[in-house]
């Protein structure tokens, strides 16, 4: 795997996967990261994995921070207790990498990155679309809020391609202008599995660089560049096909007692998949469906930890 993530120049989005490459078959612990796994039910995995130093960091590949992965099979499909488990366990997770509480009066910014016209990068958008936003109610209609509502604002800044703007400009003027407590973005991210399609939400502390997953990395939001701790948040949607098909070769060997030649193997597919630029990626045909139970379950899993004590009822009459 190591060595088709070098060939195809692909970045691990997610840090339990990097963590496995990282370990491999020998399953030799990392120094200065520190795991912890919680099943809450048969359905909810929870995965926290915590990088102290930059030895860590230098090995996994990711920033120094708190990485919580929720694995949840049924999340793809419309499960209202899996749901419901998912949303806990969301709200639990937020709690850990915000680390202090926030006061009613301070003001949250919610940002969906991604690509509105491309359903597989459309999880940010979506997600702005099903959560709530207060922060006009708060000056203007102040009697129609519930009591206890904090003020939160939100934007689907769109990609460069559609805008013409960076995403990071867009933000920045935004929290100049705005001055929010916490900025929560989410986005579409890259598996390395196809497992992990629409069954996993990865979160952390540690800010996103937006595009990453797909080899077109812009700048990165992080609370050093912008003054204001980022949560992200993110889903994986897409695989790339030269992962699937090394996985595929990998099996068939293992299965038909065929001897695995990993360099044959690597060209092969890099001649096969040469004619997109090696950046070929691959989504599932119902991830529509995917996108749209994902977004639900996560804008909900972040109202609830943000508007503590209200109930989902109330809170989605105030999703756009």
């Amino acid at each position: 795997m190591q060595e088709i993530i070098k060939t195809f120049d692909l970045r691990v989005d997610l840090a339990v996967e990097a963590r496995d490459i990282v370990r491999g078959v020998a399953d030799i612990e990392i120094e200065g990261v520190v795991e912890t796994i919680e099943e809450m039910d048969n359905n909810v995995k929870i995965h926290t994995i915590t990088i102290n130093n930059q030895n860590g960091a230098q090995k996994i590949g990711k920033p120094i921070g708190t990485y919580v992965t929720i694995q949840s099979p049924p999340l793809k499909i419309n499960d209202p207790y899996v749901k419901e488990e998912i949303i806990k366990a969301m709200a639990k997770s937020m709690k850990v990498l915000v680390g202090q509480d926030l006061s009613p009066d301070q003001t949250v910014l919610l940002v969906g990155l991604g690509n509105w016209r491309a359903t597989p990068d459309s999880l940010g958008p979506k997600f702005i679309e099903y959560s709530p936003i207060t922060r006009h109610y708060h000056q203007y209609a102040p009697q129609a809020l519930v009591e206890g509502m904090r003020p939160t604002c939100g934007i689907a800044p769109g990609v460069l391609g559609i805008t013409g703007l960076e995403t990071f400009e867009v933000i920045k003027g935004i929290v100049d202008s705005v001055q929010p407590a916490l900025l929560i973005v989410v986005d579409a991210l890259a598996a390395q599995n196809v497992e992990r399609i629409g069954t996993t939400i990865q979160m952390s502390n540690t800010g996103i660089q937006p595009g990453s997953g797909i080899g077109n990395a812009r700048h990165a939001i992080t609370q050093e560049d912008l003054g204001v701790p980022v949560i992200a948040i993110g889903c994986p949607t897409i695989v790339n096909a030269a992962v699937i098909a090394d996985q595929a070769v990998r099996k068939f060997c293992l299965d038909s007692g065929a001897m695995y030649d990993e360099i044959r193997s690597r060209n092969s597919i890099q001649e096969i998949v040469s004619f997109y630029g090696g950046s070929l990626g691959v989504t599932p045909k119902e991830i529509d469906e995917i996108i749209e139970n994902t977004a639900r379950i996560m804008a909900m899993g972040v109202a609830v930890s943000i508007f503590p004590g209200i109930s989902e009822e109330q809170l989605e009459l105030y999703a756009t």
